[in-house]
């Protein structure tokens, strides 16, 4: 091959944010995490970039003439988009673009709809604005991703929605969308006054047998209503150049993204990124042709090994990007014990939680790396399940299931502020309540038990007991005891939250996105959040990461409200989707009557 796909580059020492990110990254365990490519630079760039520091002052660098033509000369050749090029402004990425949009083309007050699963930092770039979050779930058909045109009709329609945050190709789902279901998202946009923020970084990576199309290339009127997001990084691989090509034909639009780039004190691009762009669409399409070979061949490579070792995992069809979309449910793991597995293995994918709650279970892997790469990969991989698996016919398989209406709750032991080692058994005196919250000191958790001490005499009277876990030590609760009529039990092992699939959010965004008690705290200034003490989390989330430490409290923790009757059967179950999303006193007494 005449380019170099088969070096296994060590990047342990020189920053590399995804090998940095987890442990034991090197050359024979690669993270394939971070959509950034285990591949060397292609050759054209790296010549450039080096002419570059030999023959030019580095300093401040507006765009050229020939950046310009080689941008509108890549879209028009590889895209058959005709961009003018008073069309183009300059971000440091993609990314730093969906927030800049979203304050161009929307107000406080406004929301923004958003595809789910989807690329994370898109709820980031709407909660770092303080602008509300309007989801449409994709409906998943056995792996294959489609649009749901219903719904996302019905929340173009609502007066808050101002914006589409939109994905072409998808990541991390993989589909390329047609041209004519592009065409119906801009219609059901145009027809509603829904600004569509359209993210392409992924549009030259398409696989054989698809074809991309700009959404922007569907009709006349979409081009006055579309922010077309482009960049050479991911294509090549120069993400860390931060350079991004964001093509706005609508002059009222452009003007405020410009306008709200100089407010954040974005005024340029660094003079290397305007090279390695030029170079990257004048002299690497030959590169790029031979890349997409490599995706292409990987990709069906890990097809074939989950098919001959792991029926039962899905595999979306890669359509476009380099990152596939893993269901991993079939392994009957949850996905706390598949990250588990995985991390044991030294395997750093791309957690599918991540993603929106709709990704749980599911993995994304990066193809963008050596053949021999993945081989170590899916070797730790096959060794790793078959291990779990000797462990469950040696001592069973771990209990979980969430406690859905109809549910019976098995195995519920616990100790608590009346006794220890107790269990719930049918059949029971009277129906429970049963709340799991976060951890005592936690200011979300005083407020729940707030609200079931106001409860707890209706609901006493109604027959009701109430138990409520929390995340806590017993001489904890013990101490707090007193203050409430119900029983505390302690989980600080969360051997309870994992058994009954009460899970943490997927990231700090997660949990605050569409919350009415955030959205009414925050109001038009998300910076207020920083004053609370969630300004840690608010930090790891924005740097891409919410590590914590395992043996403490789950800060991500998310709540749940399930109702059992006397004979341990299920009749209410909320799982909350946000941090507050819990029911008030009134809400408690209406649902249990």
């Amino acid at each position: 091959m005449k380019y170099d796909f088969t070096t296994v580059p060590d990047r342990s020492d020189c920053g590399s944010s995804k090998w940095n990110g987890v442990k034991n990254a090197s050359v024979e365990n690669v993270p394939l995490s971070v959509a950034d490519m285990e591949f060397v630079t292609a050759p054209p760039i790296a010549k450039a970039v080096k002419r570059l520091a030999d023959t030019t002052i580095l300093g401040y660098t507006k765009p050229t003439d020939e950046y310009y033509d080689a941008v509108c000369g890549w879209m028009k050749r590889r895209h058959d988009f005709e961009v003018k090029r008073e069309w183009i402004i300059n971000t440091p990425g993609v990314v730093d673009a969906l927030a800049v949009l979203v304050d161009a083309c929307t107000k406080p007050g406004d929301s923004v709809i958003i595809l789910t699963p989807v690329y994370y930092p898109f709820d980031m770039a709407v909660l770092a604005k303080g602008r509300g979050i309007i989801y449409s779930t994709l409906i998943n058909i056995n792996g294959h991703y489609e649009i749901d045109f219903e719904d996302l009709r019905k929340k173009a329609a609502m007066p808050r929605a101002k914006a589409l945050l939109f994905c072409n190709p998808h990541n991390p789902v993989g589909r390329v969308w047609t041209k004519d279901e592009l065409a119906k998202v801009a219609d059901i946009c145009c027809d509603n006054g829904v600004f569509i923020i359209d993210d392409e970084i992924h549009h030259d990576i398409i696989m054989p047998g698809y074809e991309h199309t700009v959404m922007a290339n569907t009709g006349k009127r979409v081009l006055d209503n579309i922010a077309v997001c482009t960049a050479p990084s991911k294509t090549f691989n120069i993400a860390g150049l931060q350079g991004s090509n964001i093509i706005i034909p609508n002059a009222k639009i452009r003007a405020k993204a410009v306008a709200c780039s100089m407010m954040n004190m974005q005024l340029s691009l660094n003079i290397v990124a305007y090279t390695a762009c030029i170079a990257a669409y004048n002299e690497c399409e030959e590169w790029l042709d031979a890349l997409l070979k490599v995706i292409a061949s990987n990709a069906e490579y890990v097809k074939g090994f989950m098919a001959e070792n792991f029926p039962e995992i899905k595999i979306s069809p890669l359509e476009g990007t380099y990152l596939m979309w893993l269901d991993m449910r079939g392994l009957g793991m949850t996905h706390i014990e598949l990250k588990k597995m995985l991390e044991g293995a030294d395997l750093y994918l791309d957690n599918g939680e991540v993603f929106g709650e709709a990704g749980r279970g599911f993995q994304r892997i990066n193809l963008a790396c050596a053949r021999v790469t993945l081989e170590k990969a899916m070797a730790r991989f096959k060794k790793a399940v078959d291990g779990v698996r000797a462990d469950w016919a040696e001592n069973g398989q771990p209990y979980h299931k969430k406690l859905d209406i109809g549910v019976k709750p098995e195995g519920f032991d616990y100790d608590s502020t009346v006794a220890r080692n107790r269990r719930l058994r049918a059949p029971q005196a009277n129906p429970t309540l049963i709340v799991f919250t976060r951890y005592y000191e936690c200011p979300i958790c005083r407020a729940i038990l707030a609200v079931l001490t106001a409860a707890y005499p209706m609901l006493k009277l109604r027959g009701y007991d109430v138990k409520v876990v929390m995340q806590s030590d017993l001489s904890t609760l013990l101490k707090a005891a007193k203050k409430y009529p119900f029983e505390l039990i302690a989980d600080p092992d969360k051997i309870l939250y994992d058994r009954y699939e009460v899970f943490e959010a997927g990231n700090f965004v997660q949990m605050l996105a569409g919350d009415r008690l955030y959205e009414k705290f925050v109001g038009r200034n998300v910076k207020k959040l920083l004053d609370t003490d969630m300004v840690d989390s608010i930090a790891t989330a924005f740097n891409g990461a919410d590590e914590q430490e395992e043996d403490g409290p789950r800060e991500l923790q998310l709540s749940a409200f399930v109702a059992v009757d006397k004979n341990l059967t299920v009749t209410y179950s909320h799982y909350c989707k946000t941090v507050a999303d819990f029911p008030g006193v009134k809400d408690l007494l209406e649902i249990l009557k």
